[in-house]
């Protein structure tokens, strides 16, 4: 794809939404950041697990090209039966910014066990794109940053800035780490669960009955540094300013 396509895909996405339950204030008060440490983002149905070696930069990276993209397919497609098509939308975004795709799972997952909570589901499914022994590392910082949220009310209230009632959230556990080529790997994990079902906080629903089943899709993608650096700056111009306001960086979590 040619670089002068790419910058008419931005130009022509969807702008983020003017009003939100963050202040600037709020938005501001950035904890610092340890690389040795792993640490998390939150923003709408998304919450990224950052593995140590992941510079602020590239923290930055992620949260915005994702933000941009969940905002853009959810608007393209806000209808709880067209998972699909907004699924694949969102990654055909991300890949005009740079992101290539290592290979995807998308399929339905019947559970037919209690009380397995919605980000226990979505992980799950790394283990069939990165093994158990590395998926196993990852959601070890994935529950951290999953407990982390749920003793924060503005996570919280973050995390489910898109729940809408008939709507079917699309949720996202996406580990991140850096290859040792410097590139930003994630693992986007994602989980749907109708509104309907959930009258608890999304990240306290688990499974109550014997059989249930969770439209599920998993993808593992890389930052092609050389493509995303000419397009940084007009992601950042355009995006930046109201994005702060949808990203809540936690602390540190070791």
């Amino acid at each position: 794809m040619l670089l002068d396509q790419r910058f008419q895909f931005i130009d022509e996405l969807a702008t983020l939404p003017t009003s939100t339950i963050r202040s600037f204030s709020s938005a501001e008060l950035r904890p610092v950041h340890d690389i040795s440490k792993p640490t998390a983002s939150v923003m709408p149905e998304t919450i990224n697990n950052f593995l140590p070696g992941v510079s602020e930069e590239i923290i930055s990276d992620v949260n915005l090209c994702k933000l941009v993209m969940h905002n853009a397919a959810t608007k393209k497609y806000p209808n709880q039966n067209q998972l699909a098509e907004w699924y694949k939308f969102y990654l055909d975004g991300l890949n005009k910014f740079g992101w290539v795709n290592k290979g995807g799972i998308y399929k339905n997952i019947t559970i037919n066990e209690i009380g397995i909570t919605l980000n226990q589901i979505a992980l799950d499914l790394a283990m069939g794109l990165i093994g158990s022994g590395a998926a196993n590392t990852l959601k070890n910082v994935a529950s951290k940053s999953v407990d982390v949220v749920k003793s924060n009310p503005e996570a919280n209230t973050l995390f489910e800035n898109s729940k809408v009632l008939g709507r079917q959230g699309n949720y996202d556990f996406a580990p991140v780490w850096v290859d040792n080529k410097g590139q930003a790997n994630m693992l986007m994990n994602f989980a749907s669960l109708d509104a309907s079902e959930s009258t608890k906080r999304v990240l306290f629903w688990k499974t109550t009955r014997q059989s249930t089943v969770i439209k599920s899709a998993s993808s593992h993608i890389y930052l092609d540094n050389s493509i995303f650096g000419a397009l940084r700056g007009a992601i950042r111009a355009k995006y930046l300013k109201d994005a702060e306001k949808y990203i809540l960086d936690l602390p540190d979590l070791d």
